[in-house]
């Protein structure tokens, strides 16, 4: 029997088992309103950032507990670290 293993460094629309959790991420991305999220640029800077963090857990920050892909779509949103 194989052994499962966490990618700790993998965001969850990474991750293949994260179909659940990617819904709820897109359904909370879609009800910020535009103007309070970042542009998709600044999006994916902030996520290649969390990526090389070595607080990035399956998805999840260990520093606060968020998952970055929410955390980082926010415009009032900061990195817990000062990264971003």
């Amino acid at each position: 029997m194989m052994e499962k293993r966490v990618c700790t460094r993998c965001l969850l629309r990474d991750m293949i088992e994260a179909g659940d959790s990617m819904e709820m991420i897109e359904k909370y991305r879609a009800a910020i309103k535009e103007a309070d999220r970042v542009t998709e640029e600044v999006y994916e800077s902030r996520l290649s950032v969390c990526r090389e963090c070595g607080k990035l857990n399956a998805g999840t920050c260990m520093a606060c507990g968020c998952y970055v892909e929410l955390r980082a779509v926010a415009a009032v949103s900061r990195c817990p670290k000062k990264k971003w």
